[in-house]
């Protein structure tokens, strides 16, 4: 096993994560195995001798280090599951080594499944709350500050940086929403 890092630049939204597990399950297959996650990039180790499966999982309120977080680990090691390393104390990362033809999941039953769905709805929902808010006091001290060609200079390309941000996380919670309601059929 190689102790040096592999950097790897990849970008998922949250509401695609398993488009995310499936492609650290592809690197472990070919013998690259998670590490630790960046913003924009993931880092691996190189070992051929072992393939895992990854799976992860959105938690708020785990505090790196408390009480609260050492139980959600054993939560999990006691299930068989091995953590990785976490992400914005938010996104965490486990695996167990990968048997042929098991599809083994964190969550077992619809009903956790849609919670998890709902936290991540949730979430964006509230980032598009408090976006709307900034840019509406951004463009009234725009309209402020500037006057003519400048506001407009400045103002659209503000504009347009915010509605393409509203619309990612519009289309994230419409997402989240269809994965719900497929469960609930």
């Amino acid at each position: 096993m190689s102790d040096k890092l592999i950097k790897r630049n990849r970008l998922t939204m949250s509401w695609n994560y398993e488009k995310e597990e499936q492609w650290l399950n592809d690197m472990s297959r070919d013998g690259q195995h998670f590490k630790k996650a960046s913003m924009l990039s993931s880092f691996f180790t190189k070992d051929e001798s072992v393939r895992y499966t990854y799976r992860l999982d959105y938690q708020t309120g785990q505090t790196l280090g408390s009480s609260k977080f050492q139980e959600y680990i054993d939560l999990y090691r006691d299930a068989g599951w091995e953590y990785v390393s976490s992400y914005g104390a938010l996104w965490h990362y486990f695996r167990r080594e990968w048997q042929p033809g098991e599809e083994p999941r964190l969550y077992t039953d619809r009903d956790s499944l849609i919670q998890l769905y709902k936290r991540l709805q949730g979430v964006m929902a509230v980032m598009m709350l408090v976006n709307l808010v900034i840019m509406l006091v951004n463009m009234v001290n725009l309209r402020n500050f500037f006057s003519g060609d400048r506001l407009w200079t400045i103002g659209l390309p503000v504009m347009v940086l915010y509605l393409f941000l509203f619309g990612v996380l519009g289309y994230g919670c419409w997402r989240m929403q269809k994965k719900v309601n497929a469960l609930k059929l």
